[in-house]
């Protein structure tokens, strides 16, 4: 069991318990009480608690306390700053010991007497580095919230909360559980909440989706992710959905409000059609795209909705803009609109005539490509491709946590 003393006037002993092993820290239970209100109370002599327990340490009585939830070496630095005696603590630490200090700290509220260690900390660790925007660095969001006064903690919870907003999929743990989350005063989650859902994150190095553990996120923070996160699914796959829908509504009747939107060349629409559903398929979004109703995906992360949105294609045909026939109707040559439907002859015209091929396999083409002049890509590509381009910049416009969000 060993024994470190703080305090040439040490009247306490904190007891800390590591495994198999116990660590008793002298300090001084002044020093303890001026910095800490919760210590202040549960070390008063005068208390009307019980009386703390009696320890003998080297032939001197002490009274004893507990603590939980700390390293042995987190504690050390700890009490040396408290005690002034600091000249032998790095001012770079590792992510698990700042961690377990920030947990302490929040235990028993005392985070400006360790000023201004936790910005040597905090800046070491975060200084011209990305790792706190990783997967396994979500509690970065703990510690920014405890140590406010450290001013770059600031922009430490926007940047990890909006790389979470795009990063995690969220699911409920139990089918009962709901969609929506109440929450209450400033701290972590509430066990009834939190258990509620899983939250999965895309991981680089294993380049899978894993769990992450999100109970020391603060509640406001983590309603703002869920919310933002929930928000922005919806306004980028929402469009994509109804044109889906209207896809496939619209291959048994064409709607006179939509004629600017929809294709009503039947070889065509047939052709986005197919090929658009293929897509889907291949995406991994035919539960999201192909439902009667829409719902926020659990299983997708926004980056990953995203990016399985972009990756759609739909083919279609490049047709005449105009129709031209003549008085019989017979050489009608083919276009996105309605009429009469080509004899075959006219296609192979149309066909040979074009500089290109007829068919238009990405989309995306449809905005640049036979803007003007005698041949027209189908309105069908340009509005899933405009709707696709909607969805970029619902990722681009993600925005992280601030006191404003609040």
């Amino acid at each position: 069991m060993a024994a470190h003393s703080f305090s040439p006037l040490a009247d306490l002993v904190v007891e800390l318990t590591d495994g198999s092993n116990k660590h008793l820290f002298l300090v001084s239970s002044e020093i303890l009480r001026v910095v800490s209100p919760v210590w202040r109370v549960a070390l008063d002599p005068d208390s009307k608690f019980a009386p703390l327990e009696k320890i003998t340490v080297n032939c001197t009585e002490y009274r004893k306390t507990t603590v939980e939830g700390i390293d042995p070496l987190s504690l050390k630095y700890v009490f040396n700053i408290l005690h002034h005696q600091a000249g032998s603590t790095p001012r770079l630490i590792a992510f698990k010991n700042l961690r377990s200090i920030a947990i302490l700290v929040d235990q028993y509220d005392f985070a400006s007497s360790l000023a201004p260690w936790p910005q040597f900390w905090i800046e070491s660790l975060t200084a011209n580095k990305t790792q706190h925007l990783e997967h396994g660095y979500e509690d970065w969001l703990f510690i920014a919230a405890i140590f406010t006064d450290v001013l770059v903690c600031k922009n430490i919870i926007c940047d990890v909360s909006k790389q979470l907003i795009c990063d995690l999929a969220i699911s409920s743990s139990g089918s009962s559980a709901s969609s929506s989350i109440t929450f209450g005063q400033a701290g972590a989650l509430t066990k009834d909440v939190s258990t509620k859902y899983t939250y999965r994150r895309w991981d680089k190095e294993t380049g899978k989706g894993e769990n992450v553990n999100l109970e020391l996120v603060p509640e406001k923070i983590l309603a703002f992710i869920i919310k933002e996160r929930r928000d922005r699914l919806s306004k980028a796959l929402l469009p994509i959905w109804t044109f889906t829908q209207n896809m496939i509504n619209f291959s048994f009747h064409y709607p006179e409000t939509q004629a600017t939107v929809y294709c009503k060349n039947a070889e065509c629409f047939a052709l986005a059609l197919g090929s658009l559903f293929r897509s889907i398929n291949g995406a991994g979004l035919q539960a999201t795209l192909m439902a009667e109703k829409f719902r926020v995906p659990a299983s997708l992360s926004l980056q990953m909705a995203i990016a399985a949105v972009e990756s759609l294609r739909m083919t279609t045909l490049i047709l005449e803009r105009l129709a031209t026939s003549s008085q019989f109707l017979l050489d009608d040559n083919p276009t996105h609109n309605p009429g009469i439907t080509p004899e075959l002859y006219t296609l192979k015209k149309l066909v040979a005539d074009l500089p290109e091929a007829i068919f238009l396999r990405d989309q995306h083409e449809s905005t640049t490509k036979h803007i003007e002049g005698r041949f027209q890509t189908c309105p069908l590509a340009r509005h899933l491709a405009l709707q696709q381009q909607n969805a970029v910049t619902v990722l681009a416009q993600v925005a992280g946590y601030t006191a404003v969000s609040s």
